[in-house]
């Protein structure tokens, strides 16, 4: 019977007994993978573009203002100071991912955490996790990151922190509906009959049947931790100049955008990349996890 339903639906979905590799899904997935490797390749390779605090005393005309890009000895151009655009762009590209990688780490981490507890223990530990949680989860992030970002400090680890404080409920509330999922399996109702500790449950069978959710949830924190790192050093609440840091070289930029407008545009484009890169990583790995549920139901 099961066979002869099997059928019907693969004749409904024009599925084959074999599963087709459709390229199309894992291109998005390697295409992300690809744009991310390669910036921070570029990230890494920073101090062979030179430093970003020289300036230049060719890096600015006659006038006064910042050489434009293709410029010589500046491809990219020169900011109001003569400092070179492209070597400030690679390293403010490399303080964003370092920020964007170690506090989606961070996050992921302590938000995992609290998700198993709470979702594999219940009772008190789920209410009293769950309610900080739901704390979290209702402070507007801009003005808690401005808040916390007061608190702690605005230099690098700074504002790792506080996006880190921002983004680990997220995780947690997530992980929590994947372990209440899992708690009912057999697999989990077994291992409980045969007296097994249930740390030991939580870390051989739990943990690991929630590592697609993990692996989704990293790559979109990834963008959304990019985004709001960025946006706290536009406001002024993350890193701070010198030093170079995509939000705040997009501050420096607006303020020059009708008489420089690459001063917006280089660490604009770097910026957008970088969130583009961790959107398609995730939507890369929603397609192939599709696509894997829809075939083993059909080899039910």
């Amino acid at each position: 019977m099961s066979t002869i339903v099997a059928a019907a639906v693969r004749d409904e979905l024009d599925v084959s007994d074999k599963p087709r590799k459709a390229p199309h899904r894992s291109r998005v997935l390697y295409l992300g993978a690809g744009l991310l490797a390669a910036l921070m390749i570029l990230a890494l390779l920073a101090p062979l573009f030179g430093s970003p605090y020289v300036m230049h005393t060719d890096g600015l005309t006659d006038l006064g203002a910042p050489l434009g890009m293709f410029s010589p000895h500046h491809i990219f151009g020169t900011d109001s100071l003569g400092r070179d655009m492209l070597a400030r762009s690679v390293t403010g590209l490399r303080s964003t991912l370092f920020v964007a990688i170690v506090a989606n780490v961070t996050s992921l981490l302590l938000g995992t955490v609290v998700g198993l507890l709470a979702g594999f223990f219940g009772s008190f530990v789920e209410q009293s996790l769950m309610r900080i949680v739901d704390v979290f989860l209702s402070i507007p992030v801009v003005l808690s990151g401005l808040a916390l970002a007061s608190i702690v400090g605005r230099g690098m680890w700074g504002i790792v922190v506080v996006v880190t404080a921002l983004y680990w409920a997220w995780t947690a509330r997530l992980v929590y509906g994947e372990v209440l999922r899992l708690r009912g399996r057999g697999f989990v109702e077994a291992a409980t009959v045969h007296g097994v500790a249930r740390f030991t449950i939580l870390r051989r069978h739990v943990l690991p049947h929630t590592s697609t959710v993990l692996i989704n949830i990293a790559a979109l924190n990834g963008a959304a931790v990019v985004v709001i790192g960025a946006g706290l050093s536009y406001l002024g609440a993350g890193i701070q100049a010198p030093q170079p840091e995509l939000g705040n070289l997009l501050q420096n930029g607006a303020a020059a955008i009708d008489y420089a407008p690459h001063l917006l545009l280089v660490p604009l484009a770097l910026t957008v990349a970088t969130v583009l890169s961790f959107v398609l990583i995730a939507e890369g790995i929603n397609r192939r996890n599709s696509l894997s549920e829809r075939h083993s139901w059909l080899d039910i």
